[in-house]
């Protein structure tokens, strides 16, 4: 395995994490422990240690699935990335849902936490009104909850300059694939500014092992 400088977060991640999005399910809900968990170690056994999931993925059972594969992982060795899914964006909807997160995968703190798909306008107007998840979003970082806080981005790529300005971010993750490379500016610009950066889709939702024209 190879490793490379995170931006500034001090840690040398693996040039492939294992994103937790698309495990192996017995239904729409379920993760098929059988074959995920032992996927999850192989990819540890080989020196990946960057593992991203979300709230809602795989019908909202990956987080739970990532936490029991991770107490057969050395925790000071890898690095675990998670998002806030926002409904009715408010502080005490953020600190619940971060609480439940740490709940399921049965973790003492997160090393990633991702304000989850936001753009520009998001953050103008829901994340960062007074009292609102922003401000509870830093407090998870300062109560040492949270190792580094993060975004997650689908949104217009101009807003990326933006979002990184803003300095409260130490890491991003987003797009980006032979299909599609019209975030390359932007990770640009936030590695530049000292961000890690983190892609996901690099083999566009699988498109690219597939053949086509």
């Amino acid at each position: 395995m190879q490793y490379r400088k995170f931006g500034e977060t001090g840690f040398e991640t693996s040039i492939l994490g294992f994103g937790a999005m698309r495990l192996p399910m017995i239904d729409k809900t379920t993760v098929d422990r059988d074959r995920a968990i032992p996927l999850m170690l192989r990819a540890y056994e080989q020196g990946v240690n960057y593992f991203d999931t979300g709230k809602w993925y795989c019908g909202g059972d990956s987080e739970r699935a990532l936490g029991e594969a991770i107490k057969s992982m050395d925790r000071s060795r890898i690095r675990v990335s998670t998002k806030y899914a926002m409904g009715k964006p408010t502080a005490s909807d953020l600190r619940e849902k971060f609480e439940t997160s740490l709940r399921v995968m049965n973790l003492d703190y997160v090393d990633y936490y991702h304000l989850w798909g936001i753009s520009w306008k998001s953050f103008e107007t829901e994340l960062s009104i007074p009292g609102g998840p922003l401000e509870e979003f830093i407090k998870l970082k300062d109560e040492g909850l949270v190792r580094h806080l993060s975004f997650s981005f689908h949104s217009k790529p101009g807003d990326i300059p933006k979002l990184v300005d803003t300095g409260v971010f130490e890491t991003m993750l987003c797009q980006y694939n032979l299909l599609d490379r019209s975030n390359e500016a932007g990770i640009a610009y936030a590695s530049a500014k000292g961000l890690g950066v983190a892609i996901m889709g690099p083999v566009g939702g699988g498109r690219l092992g597939s053949p086509s024209e």
